[in-house]
């Protein structure tokens, strides 16, 4: 990933993290994008409950747009990714894969 790239996965990840209403101990947020639309699965853990219909206060369409522009970036470079998945437990690091 080069700079851009980053920048956009941090603001993703800032999104997420001030959306999950309860808290959380970790989450998983997985996109897969198409053609005019994106299928998005949010797991959040808390206490060693796992959810994936966890109460969430952000604006989709923000970061649909954040999503639309790292796939953008990186089809340039020649990158064809369809999904990825980002991963985050509280004190670690956000890691992120991406899948074609």
């Amino acid at each position: 990933m080069v700079t851009q790239d980053l920048q956009l996965v941090k603001q993703i990840f800032e999104l997420l993290d001030a959306g999950i209403v309860d808290g959380y101990d970790s989450f998983c947020y997985e996109v897969t994008v198409s053609v005019g639309y994106m299928e998005t699965v949010l797991t959040v853990e808390k206490e060693g409950v796992r959810v994936t219909d966890a109460e969430t206060d952000y604006n989709g369409a923000i970061i649909y747009r954040l999503v639309k522009e790292l796939r953008e970036c990186a089809t340039r470079r020649g990158e064809n990714w369809n999904s990825f998945v980002m991963i985050y437990a509280r004190g670690g690091e956000v890691k992120t894969k991406f899948d074609v």
